[in-house]
């Protein structure tokens, strides 16, 4: 049951990584091309574009929400890896497996939070922008927590396989850090 459970977390986590990684090399992308023309304009034609600021800012948290999922899925974030990366592979997953559920619930909350401060921003404008409502900035906050919430859902499932049975995912932890995938942290 839980392997089944797992296959079709990490398809989906698959599948919503790869959406993260394409629209995070476009943002970057869009925030390099924006913050250009805005110096071009301004130093060398003489005229500033009012909105190129707020643009690039915006992007920039909708960057960091399509960037976070991607980096928890490789272990990326800060960590520290002493305690367990010196367990034996059990108690390895049982603190893992504590971090994971630390991680999933602090997730949920701020995926709640997330669509609560969308709802109350939809009546908010982007003055610089044409006018559009700021609940499409604010949708980056809950979208970036649904996506880490599925990956961090893989990884506790993985912790709690390798607590019951630490050679059920030695090959696939092994396997995921050779890939850049889902991690074991």
């Amino acid at each position: 049951m839980l392997d089944s459970a797992q296959e079709a977390v990490d398809r989906a986590s698959a599948a919503l990584l790869a959406l993260c990684s394409a629209a995070t090399i476009l943002l970057v992308a869009a925030i390099a091309a924006v913050v250009a023309a805005s110096v071009f304009w301004r130093y060398v034609l003489n005229d500033a574009l009012s909105w190129a600021e707020e643009l690039a800012k915006y992007s920039m948290v909708w960057l960091t929400f399509t960037g976070a999922p991607v980096a928890l899925a490789r272990g990326a974030h800060i960590a520290i890896e002493l305690l367990p990366s010196s367990l034996a592979d059990r108690a390895r997953h049982a603190v893992m497996l504590l971090v994971s559920v630390i991680v999933v619930a602090l997730l949920a909350v701020l995926l709640h939070y997330g669509v609560v401060f969308t709802w109350n921003g939809r009546r908010q404008v982007m003055i610089m922008l044409g006018g559009f409502s700021m609940a499409w900035l604010f949708a980056a906050v809950p979208s970036g927590a649904a996506v880490m919430l599925v990956v961090a859902s893989g990884q506790m499932l993985r912790h709690l396989r390798g607590l019951l049975d630490p050679r059920a995912v030695r090959g696939e932890e092994a396997a995921a850090l050779a890939t850049g995938g889902a991690s074991s942290a």
